[in-house]
């Protein structure tokens, strides 16, 4: 084989491999789609203006909070899923809200039921945020022993916005539990991708590739 064939035949395994890595990252499954999410629960449990949630994550045993630790229990475990950085705690239908970049929010919910609605209010004027506005949000539902996690990509939110949801998973004397409480995250959009999950490196893939075809070149010019 020539130099000059060698090249190409580099290049070409440059290509493929990143082609395959995009590919891959392009196909990136969620912990719902993973099988990661237990007792049943699936991205239709949870829906915000009759769009259901990109992913789900649970069942957990315990409590996820919003308000403790000056509003930053829940944010941080939602912060180390795979679900990109920057929540912040907006509401629960059991204690008090929070402003997010002049943004108030309430949230409402049907105990027992399986509606909810979150209210804004623009508190700042001009000034950004205003709505309608495009937000990434987790909803945590906690019912019994147990909570879960939806989020959402890209919702539009116009201060007036209503959604649905269902308790699938058991309690200890396996019934559905009523809703114990609902929290609303979120944060701007754009600052991570909910549905994504980590990936095997791209460079490492590459040099995968590049490393195949240039055992086979060597095995050619020998």
């Amino acid at each position: 084989m020539t130099l000059q064939k060698l090249n190409r035949t580099l290049l070409g395994a440059l290509l493929v491999s990143g082609g395959l890595s995009v590919a891959s990252q392009a196909q990136a499954a969620g912990y719902c789609d993973l099988g990661t999410a237990t007792e049943g629960i699936s991205t239709a449990n949870m829906t915000f203006n009759n769009i259901a949630s990109s992913d789900c994550y649970g069942v957990v045993a315990g409590n996820i909070s919003g308000t403790g630790n000056g509003g930053n229990d829940g944010p941080a475990e939602i912060n180390a899923l795979a679900w990109g950085t920057g929540w912040t705690y907006l509401d629960a239908t059991d204690a008090s809200g929070n402003t997010f970049m002049g943004l108030s929010f309430t949230v409402t919910a049907t105990i027992p039921g399986t509606s909810w609605t979150l209210t804004g209010t623009d508190t700042n004027g001009i000034t950004p945020l205003n709505f309608p506005a495009s937000l990434d949000f987790v909803v945590s539902l906690k019912g019994g022993t147990e909570y879960a996690l939806w989020g959402f990509d890209n919702a539009n939110v116009d201060g007036s916005d209503t959604g649905t949801f269902s308790i699938v998973f058991t309690n200890n004397g396996g019934n559905n539990p009523a809703l114990s409480n609902l929290i609303v995250f979120g944060r701007e959009a754009g600052g991570g991708t909910v549905s994504a999950v980590p990936e095997a490196n791209t460079y490492a893939m590459l040099l995968a590739g590049l490393g195949l075809v240039g055992f086979a070149a060597r095995r050619k010019l020998t």
